[in-house]
């Protein structure tokens, strides 16, 4: 219900701000010989890139801050209109809530920045109304991201930095799913990563997708350690909690499953 609420907010808000911003376009800007007919079109094609704009600087902040913070950022997919997103690959253990905090708010902060200059530009007219352009989707994806929700076990950004700052169940296994990674990618093999780490964590609910990859992990690191009967019973468990993943994560399993089979 949330989610509609937020979806629907976003998407009235932003043909509002795409009409004002046509408006002031069609009426500030100025090229030689260039009537209505031309600044229409002009103005639906830039709508359009803004959108592209949009979506590639989000996940750039995540990229960029990400890679200041050593998270090993990777692009993973971009979709125009629906969920883009990258995956993190820390290195080292120290500092991870903060160092999680900032990469997750950073696509929100850089949307919101897009946002104010594209308002400002709407309402001064000194600046060029070619950034009020930003404005319309630049609202969107700052509120569909910004704005704490859970879509059907998909976080997105305000709901991961709102749980971390919170210290909840799910965010604190979250953590030490990405100290492990840390560790491991920092140089510590899977077997030498100390066991309690593996199980010194909040219970979550089963169909919790940080629960899901953490039993996963736990299959991934007692098979490495030799323990066949301790990795079985946990990949049992990860083939029964599969039916909970989001959407989105089944579709990125099957993807990287079917590249797998290509590379072999």
């Amino acid at each position: 219900m949330k989610s509609r609420i937020i979806f629907w907010g976003a998407l009235i808000l932003s043909p509002g701000l795409a009409a004002v911003a046509g408006y002031v376009f069609c009426t500030r800007v100025i090229f030689e010989g260039a009537g209505l007919e031309s600044l229409i079109p002009a103005y639906i094609i830039l709508l359009f890139l803004s959108v592209i704009f949009g979506d590639l600087v989000h996940e750039g902040a995540h990229l960029l801050v990400g890679c200041c913070c050593a998270m090993g950022i990777k692009p993973d997919r971009y979709r125009i209109f629906r969920t883009s997103s990258v995956n993190v690959y820390p290195k080292g253990a120290r500092g991870m809530r903060g160092r999680m905090i900032a990469t997750s708010v950073a696509g929100i902060a850089v949307n919101f920045a897009c946002l104010v200059l594209g308002i400002i530009a709407l309402c001064v007219p000194g600046i060029s109304a070619l950034f009020g352009v930003l404005a319309p989707y630049s609202a969107y994806i700052f509120l569909v991201n910004a704005i704490p929700d859970d879509r059907n076990g998909a976080k997105n950004d305000g709901m991961i930095v709102w749980e971390l700052i919170t210290k909840s169940d799910s965010a604190e296994v979250l953590l030490q799913i990405l100290r492990i990674q840390g560790l491991v990618r920092a140089g510590t093999k899977l077997a030498d990563v100390p066991e309690a780490m593996f199980f010194e964590v909040p219970q979550l609910p089963e169909d919790d997708l940080n629960f899901i990859i953490l039993t996963q992990l736990r299959y991934e690191y007692y098979l490495e350690r030799g323990n066949d009967s301790e990795a079985y019973k946990y990949f049992t468990r990860f083939k029964d909690l599969i039916q909970y993943l989001p959407s989105e994560y089944k579709e990125e399993a099957e993807v990287r499953k079917h590249n797998k089979a290509k590379d072999e």
